[in-house]
């Protein structure tokens, strides 16, 4: 007698279920779940359940760990090293690093690596030119299918010493080409370039920005369709002073969350905006509404751009325990931690297995699965200027 087989709609109910890293061994085990498991709309349920859940990606010098947390009324982790399974990448590997649909995106050797940890795939984009540094990771959302870009910059010193000039640089996987966007632009070393605090939205990059003169903070982006940089929204927070300082985020996977922390009283306060955010919006519509307040005098700094030694993130949310907020960073005494904070909850969870003190760490989702990845290099084309 044939063993029973369940029902097709069963068995997706099952997996969509089932965490990224074991759901990744189960594409080999029949043609209709490798079928399943790349069709976007069980990628997108499975994501939906994902956010229960969130994931923080850490890195340092030498390993890269998925932490999850659990939003019971007991916070808990559950931490896994990743392996990436490239010779020699965790030598090379800078652990400042960009994430959009679930892929990681990071400085490798003369380029760019790009990798999806719950698949273990993996893709290097070499670069005959020097580039720089990485900014990000979008793609072109007029295409049928989505068509993956790496955001860099490139350096130079001006022939009249003048200073140290930029422009930015982009690598679409279509063209396998990296080209030059933008006009030229003076580089500060000591604010650095906003654009490198960015969050990846329906493919283009957004983060904050203000205006010299008035001090007022906004939203900047850039259009990775069209390649073109534009502003977007005016924020809710206070206007630009060395006494407060800003984060953008992903908010419920369609809406932005905006973060400002005072830097005498650490006091948080934490905006979301109230409609999802589509690719056709010009800002002009777009709503803040206040999320929740943090006040704990002893909470550390979350970002510091002078601080080039770490990186923090957070990431909020609106679940039936009630609203949340979660941040991994570095506490007082410079050890890693995870702080949760929900209503009169607050939790701090020390990382006590992270010993490395160059440290990076960003939320992500889940698992998106990509058919051009693979751990073959290949040869790239000479920038176009």
């Amino acid at each position: 007698m044939a063993p029973a087989k369940l029902p097709s709609e069963l068995e997706e109910e099952i997996l969509i279920r089932v965490p990224p890293l074991s759901l990744a061994r189960f594409r080999t085990v029949c043609k209709p779940w490798a079928m399943l498991l790349n069709d976007n709309r069980f990628i997108n349920n499975h994501l939906a359940l994902a956010r229960a859940c969130p994931q923080f990606i850490f890195a340092t010098k030498s390993k890269i760990y998925s932490i999850s947390i659990n939003f019971d009324d007991d916070p808990k982790t559950k931490v896994c090293k990743i392996n990436l399974e490239i010779p020699g990448l965790e030598s090379y590997i800078d652990p400042n690093f960009y994430h959009c649909d679930g892929l990681l995106l990071s400085t490798w050797r003369n380029g760019a690596v790009v990798w999806n940890p719950w698949l273990r795939q993996s893709k290097w984009i070499e670069s005959k030119v020097k580039i720089s540094g990485l900014c990000g990771i979008g793609y072109d959302s007029s295409r049928s299918e989505k068509s993956y870009k790496i955001v860099g910059y490139s350096h130079f010193w001006r022939n009249d010493h003048s200073g140290v000039y930029g422009r930015v640089v982009i690598y679409g996987f279509a063209t396998n080409t990296w080209k030059y966007i933008g006009p030229r632009y003076k580089v500060d070393f000591i604010t650095k370039q906003p654009i490198l605090y960015n969050v990846s939205l329906n493919g283009n990059l957004y983060w904050t920005d203000y205006n010299l003169d008035t001090g007022e903070c906004f939203i900047r982006s850039l259009d990775c369709s069209k390649e073109i940089f534009k502003s977007f929204c005016i924020l809710p927070c206070k206007k630009k002073d060395s006494s407060h300082s800003h984060a953008l985020a992903g908010f419920n996977g369609d809406r932005f969350s905006l973060l400002e922390q005072c830097d005498s009283t650490r006091k948080i306060e934490i905006w979301v905006t109230k409609n999802k955010i589509n690719i056709e919006d010009d800002g002009e519509a777009v709503v803040w509404i206040k999320f929740m307040n943090v006040s704990r005098p002893n909470f550390p700094m979350l970002y510091n751009r002078r601080d080039i030694g770490s990186c923090s993130s957070y990431l909020v949310d609106d679940s039936i325990y009630g609203k949340s907020f979660v941040a991994c960073c570095r506490d007082e005494t410079r050890q890693p931690c995870i702080y949760v904070v929900r209503g009169d909850l607050f939790k701090k969870i020390k990382l006590y297995y992270v010993v490395d003190p160059f440290c990076h760490s960003v939320y992500i989702p889940s698992l998106i699965p990509i058919p051009w990845m693979s751990s073959d290099q290949e040869n790239n084309k000479n920038i176009e200027v």
